[in-house]
């Protein structure tokens, strides 16, 4: 007859020692729970596991550690196991369930995020962060996850729109369903709320700042303080994300080449992006370069520590250049693109400028960089800009102030 196990009991998990000699884990079974057994390491560790029939096949499934998973829960989740094995549940779609149960909406976001980092551009993961922490946490972070509802999606939407945040409500919405969906897949939820049309309608934004504009921007950036100032000179005349352009760091910048490397893990097309430096761009960085300066290009006493000021930079900018139409930091980048273009820079360089990857067959076939002519067209850009804001650079490309 085979040996019958005896139910483990605390006092015998404590007194299981390697044997002499032993080199792989040594499994001894739980009589007092069909299934459940305890591995004992050669170093003396122990870990609880389980065997069970999931739809007709054999699961060897880890419960978790001794002493951090007891031997009454390690018994009631091996129970749990078997119960929802006999409607085909695996283990890892039971531990989803029970997590679940206490999964609150905040620490769900967190473990989205996390699954996340490998595919997205540290950028984006920020953007993320903060979008979360703003405008969502606020309304719902400590709700459960399997408990929210439409209505609790309406909630948060509305609460960014009282802000006076239409637009921002969008991507707010866009964000907190993405997380739901990657929720579904992972069985925190059951389903996700669906909603026809329930966006604000947005028109794509088409402002560009005159050259007029740009040369009264260009001297009030000189009153906002020498940091503020740098960041939007070097945003006008590189046409790059508010956020490439905030955390540039020195070791991406090689100042005999005059370029600037912008790693694929911080890029959002998250392919590494290649900036060439027009003379009015290294005049702004040489100023800033001292002799063994590491660390962020845009920063502060602690060169380790960002620039973080794009925002008040903005506000200042506004309320100093009585420009009447309104402008935001993306539509330099919008004037530079539009402006390569009056310049007579083709559309395929244009675009790589400011860091659009080409699409359809072009993107496959066409491996050429351009990178001299990205360099003549940024440099071409940077001599039109010096020329409408009245100072002195070699090689002005002429084109009308009011343009």
């Amino acid at each position: 007859m085979p040996k019958i196990a005896k139910p483990l009991t605390d006092y015998v998990i404590k007194t299981l020692k390697p044997s002499r000699g032993q080199k792989g884990w040594r499994e001894i079974s739980d009589g007092g729970c069909r299934g459940l057994l305890i591995k004992l390491s050669p170093r003396g560790e122990l870990v609880w596991a389980m065997r069970l029939t999931v739809n007709g096949n054999r699961v060897y499934h880890t419960v978790g550690g001794y002493p951090a998973v007891s031997l009454s829960e390690a018994r009631k989740r091996v129970s749990a196991y078997i119960s929802r094995a006999r409607d085909g549940s695996s283990p890892e779609e039971t531990d989803a369930r029970l997590q679940a149960e206490t999964l609150t909406v905040s620490a769900t976001h967190a473990l989205y995020i996390q699954a996340m980092k490998n595919s997205l551009a540290k950028n984006t993961i920020a953007l993320k962060e903060a979008m979360f922490r703003d405008h969502i946490l606020p309304v719902a972070g400590k709700r459960l996850i399997r408990k929210i509802r439409r209505a609790d999606v309406v909630e948060i939407v509305e609460f960014v729109k009282s802000k006076g945040m239409k637009i921002q409500a969008n991507r707010v919405f866009s964000e907190f369903m993405a997380m739901l969906r990657w929720a579904e897949q992972r069985d925190y939820i059951d389903g996700v709320p669906s909603f026809n049309k329930f966006k604000t309608k947005e028109q794509p934004r088409r402002r560009t700042l005159t050259g007029e504009e740009l040369g009264v921007l260009w001297e009030v950036s000189k009153d906002i303080g020498k940091l503020s100032g740098d960041f939007i000179r070097l945003l006008i005349l590189s046409g790059q994300r508010r956020d490439d352009v905030r955390l540039m760091r020195w070791d991406e910048i090689d100042m005999k080449s005059c370029t600037w490397t912008i790693p694929a893990d911080r890029y959002k097309t998250r392919m590494t992006h290649v900036v060439p430096l027009s003379t009015p761009i290294m005049k702004v960085l040489h100023a800033r370069n001292k002799e063994g300066v590491t660390g962020f290009v845009l920063a502060g006493g602690d060169q380790e520590k960002p620039f973080n000021g794009a925002s008040s930079a903005l506000r200042r900018l506004r309320a100093k250049s009585n420009i009447s139409e309104n402008f935001t930091l993306h539509d330099f980048r919008r004037t530079c693109r539009s402006g390569l273009s009056r310049l007579g820079v083709d559309d395929v360089t244009a675009e790589l400028v400011i860091g659009h990857i080409q699409q359809g067959m072009q993107k496959v076939y066409d491996q050429y960089d351009r990178i001299d002519e990205r360099t003549e067209a940024l440099q071409r850009w940077g001599s039109y800009v010096i020329s409408v804001v009245g100072e002195s650079d070699d090689n002005i490309v002429p084109m009308s102030r009011g343009s």
